[in-house]
């Protein structure tokens, strides 16, 4: 045992001997190593990039204290406005006001408190008001006044700035001074804005600030005459200083001074021209003066202003004269100016399609554009993915009407096909409408008829769809006719007797649908294509008897034997003949007509 123990404390004695040698490995670093350690690193920065001398001998930087640097700048701030060109006084009356202001503002600011800070505030500004109206800041008090004040305190701002109404427009923050006045101003004070603008329209429309005064101005609170002065400051120096009250628009100056057409076409163009450049034509004055210019100016300068606006057209076509400029443009451009201006209306065609002016414009390309591949792909494609909120805006579904039944005086008012027709007879259209028409309509059929098909029950028997179906089943063409006929025709299967509630020839509107849908047979038999009147008698053979006890009924026969089919003219016979005599005993027109035609 004692030797076992001797030879433990020998293996021991050897464990302490190599610890120890290992830590004199560690710590045989010299200071003077260290240091050379450190330089070498310093050398170096974080990214392992060598340091320059200058770089390797600067002291470390001490930490920013950002406190303090905030602190330091804000008093300098001060200081500057302070000692700026308006003068300390100025600056001290902003602070002194932005304090009422905050808590004049605040919703929650008592009704007689409001009127204590109102006075307060206006003995402050009077007389300084001009000062602060061009700062971002001190122009909210101003505007704040007008909103909160009484009409005392309205009335003393505006008589302190009526003189400077001009250099206020123009300027970014104190035009909103200007606009509020024009909104809710008095109409002296509404005329004394409007009249200050004589002899400056041209200029101020083309600055991008002022002209929102012009156009607010023109577009809601100008009369018929204020606005006609206006508009004439763009046809020359003449007209801008003597203003003409029988001048209305360029057709009226043409016509009074036909030997200046050419110098007034000219100041017109060079006033509009940097207008388009800086990017402003989204103005309803604009609208109304492009849309004059490209009536009555030359090809060479029609074709300028088309080059110009194709890429531009979509912002501009939500007003009437607007939607007319991008018609002229649709009219007189190219084939290529065509396909520019409708691939800018992409994603934006189902907005276009449901606006009140923005509708006539697709209008006006189904007329004109003669690549009807293209319609389909960037136009059609776009308008059928959204069938289902065409057809709930009513400008939508005129939409629809005009492809499937353009300028039919069923559905459009002779005004409308008056606009249109101003693009017949364009030097760039060359195919043929009526073919145009039928391939748009190919585009189409299999869409529309579908959603027939799918609301068919709901539509025929409301009375602002019946038309739409009888006129769809009129000119497009898919399988899907075959089931829409069917549908129709198992409606009118139903047992009738008359007096019955909800029967198709109970339905005046929806009688008349199944009668047109009757009377188009003839022109289907004669192009080979399904007839109606077939479907129909197979499905209501049976009730085909009881129709002659009403008048509608009877019509329908009639209209069956008019249509002049061989097929069916002997199937309604065969039918109704041994009725005779009860047809005979039958007092309605009808029932005498029907007789007659048996």
């Amino acid at each position: 045992m004692k030797a076992k123990g001797n030879k433990m404390d020998g293996d021991n004695e050897e464990i302490r001997q190599f610890k120890a040698m290992k830590h004199r490995e560690h710590t045989r670093f010299t200071e003077g190593d260290l240091e050379a350690v450190s330089e070498t690193l310093n050398k170096h920065d974080e990214k392992g990039k060598k340091r320059t001398y200058e770089q390797q001998t600067q002291e470390p930087q001490k930490k920013t204290d950002w406190k303090k640097l905030k602190a330091e700048k804000k008093e300098l701030k001060i200081k500057r406005k302070e000692k700026s060109q308006t003068g300390g006084e100025t600056y001290k009356l902003g602070v002194g006001a932005k304090k009422i202001w905050e808590e004049l503002r605040q919703s929650k600011c008592l009704p007689e408190r409001r009127v204590e800070l109102c006075k307060q505030l206006m003995a402050m500004v009077s007389g300084n008001v001009k000062s602060l109206i061009f700062a971002h800041d001190t122009v909210r008090v101003i505007e704040t006044l007008l909103a909160v004040g009484d009409e005392k305190c309205r009335t003393v701002l505006f008589e302190e700035l009526k003189e400077s109404l001009i250099e206020l427009s123009k300027n970014k923050y104190s035009r909103f001074f200007v606009l509020k006045f024009l909104r809710y101003g008095t109409r002296a004070e509404k005329d004394h804005i409007i009249n200050s603008l004589k002899g400056k329209v041209v200029t101020l429309m083309k600055n991008k600030i002022a002209s929102d005064v012009v156009e607010l101005a023109y577009n809601d609170y100008a009369n018929a005459k204020q606005r006609s002065l206006m508009i004439q400051e763009f046809f020359g120096p003449q007209f801008r200083l003597f203003h003409e009250e029988n001048i209305h628009c360029l057709d009226d100056a043409l016509k009074k001074y036909p030997d200046k057409k050419e110098a007034i076409l000219k100041d017109l163009r060079d006033a509009l021209q940097p207008i388009i450049d800086k990017g402003v034509f989204t103005n309803t004055m604009v609208h109304t003066l492009l849309r004059d210019f490209l009536m009555f100016c030359s090809v060479g300068d029609r074709t300028a202003v088309i080059e110009a606006l194709k890429e531009s057209l979509a912002p501009i076509i939500h007003s009437r004269d607007g939607a007319r400029v991008a018609m002229l443009c649709l009219w007189n451009g190219t084939n290529k100016d065509r396909k520019v201006i409708l691939k800018s209306f992409r994603t934006h065609f189902v907005k276009i399609a449901t606006e009140e002016h923005g509708h006539m414009v697709l209008l006006a390309a189904f007329d004109c554009v003669d690549d009807t591949q293209f319609m389909k792909k960037a136009v059609l494609s776009e308008l059928t993915e959204e069938l289902d909120q065409l057809v709930s805006s009513d400008y939508g579904l005129r939409v629809l009407r005009y492809l499937i039944a353009p300028r039919s005086p069923t559905f459009f008012q002779p005004s409308v096909i008056a606009v249109l027709s101003q693009g017949d007879g364009n030097a760039t259209s060359k195919k043929d409408n009526d073919i145009r028409q039928r391939e748009l309509q190919a585009a189409i059929s299999l869409p529309i008829l579908r959603l027939l098909m799918d609301n068919l029950k709901y539509w025929a028997v409301n009375p602002n769809w019946t038309l739409f179906i009888g006129a769809a089943l009129r000119t497009l063409s898919s399988p899907e006719t075959q089931t829409i006929f069917k549908t129709l025709a198992d409606m009118c299967a139903e047992p009738y007797v008359p007096g019955t509630e909800g029967h198709v020839l109970e339905i005046a509107h929806t009688t008349k649908l199944i009668t047109y849908v009757v009377k188009c047979d003839k022109e289907r038999h004669e192009n080979d294509k399904p007839i109606f009147s077939t479907v129909l008698l197979k499905s209501a053979e049976e009730e085909a008897e009881g129709w002659i006890n009403s008048n509608r009924g009877c019509f329908l026969l009639v209209n069956m034997i008019e249509t002049e089919v061989p097929e069916i003219v002997s199937w309604v016979k065969r039918l109704i003949t041994p009725h005779k005599d009860k047809l005979a005993t039958l007092k309605f027109k009808g029932a005498e007509i029907l007789l007659k035609k048996l």
